[in-house]
């Protein structure tokens, strides 16, 4: 029985969980120009063929706003997904420097879109490329703007450390509603305590690279002990459960309250991924087995995927594997 999971914001509003699609990394382009068929057929087939709520995870700097214009023509001309069964997350490129301000970024996007409203909006880096005149805090209050125009629904930020979270909340008593960043079971602190600090202070985490330890186990980067280790327990809870290691690690995501945001060229793979975990709410792990993957993961050296994205982190690595 499909029963989809979501995560309550501290507004009240509630995101879907494991449904959610990564227009980023893999379908990345340098320009929007160089179209990417595979990536609208892919948005498509998903608003097509997947229950529930469809989050599609985007950014200015991924360039894939043509592939999603022509997705979500096709999907509201076709009768596949109305407006609300679609998540639309979308970020300003604050390090790349895509556009000068927030609502600028938003009033382009929505025209290309052809959308009313962005359900999140988050502020990509806490690092601001030099040619933005404006500083952290007057993008934030730009995107308070747009979230009291009705322009996006709710407002987080990305890659944020505790102490940049802090300013803005000091600065205009706004406190984001999300921090999006890299989170796994080997890297459960991007920056020093943000873990804590974001469940302590009702400010949903969403994981982006939440299987990571798979990739490197399939790619054949992780060579050791502990990653073996790790992948052994992965494996034995797999075929207790009778699911794949990809879903006993979502499901192990959402245990520890983080949101993962999955991302694959494989429909296959994202149809597993939501399938099985919103089609068994049954499956919840015991504390034992969260306690033990936990263990099992603070044991694992500290391990960045993305570091070209968050380099200043990497001086916190002794600190990154501590909860």
């Amino acid at each position: 029985m499909f029963k989809q999971h979501f995560f309550t914001l501290y507004n009240g509003n509630k995101i879907p969980g494991p449904s959610t699609i990564g227009s980023g990394s893999i379908y990345f382009k340098h320009d929007e120009k160089d179209y990417n068929p595979n990536l609208t057929a892919f948005l498509v087939r998903s608003f097509k063929d997947l229950k529930g709520i469809i989050h599609i995870d985007n950014a200015a700097c991924y360039k894939t706003y043509p592939e999603m214009a022509d997705a979500l023509k096709e999907n509201f001309e076709k009768g596949y997904k109305t407006r609300k069964e679609i998540w639309f997350t979308d970020k300003f490129d604050s390090r790349g420097a895509r556009d000068a301000d927030p609502i600028i970024n938003v009033n382009e996007t929505l025209k290309k879109l052809n959308l009313e409203y962005i359900d999140l909006y988050l502020i990509h880096h806490p690092i601001l490329n030099e040619t933005i005149t404006k500083d952290i805090v007057a993008i934030w209050k730009d995107c308070i703007t747009l979230l009291e125009e009705g322009k996006v629904k709710n407002i987080g930020v990305s890659n944020f450390s505790v102490n940049d979270i802090e300013n803005l909340i000091k600065e205009t008593g706004f406190k984001p509603v999300v921090n999006q960043i890299e989170w796994n079971p080997f890297l459960f602190n991007q920056s020093p305590g943000i873990y804590r600090y974001c469940q302590d202070n009702d400010i949903v985490i969403e994981a982006y690279g939440p299987l990571s330890p798979l990739v490197s186990q399939i790619n054949g980067s992780d060579t050791t002990e502990e990653g073996k280790t790790f992948k052994v327990y992965l494996d034995e809870l797999a075929s207790k459960y009778n699911v794949t290691d990809t879903v006993i690690l979502l499901a192990y995501t959402i245990s520890m309250n983080v949101l993962p945001v999955t991302t694959s060229t494989k429909f296959a793979r994202i149809e597993d991924a939501q399938n099985f975990v919103n089609d068994h709410p049954e499956l919840a792990l015991t504390k034992e087995e969260i306690k033990k993957i936990t263990d099992l993961g603070l044991k694992h050296p500290t391990e960045r995927r993305y570091r070209g994205f968050t380099d200043h982190y990497t001086q916190f690595e002794n600190e990154s594997q501590k909860l």
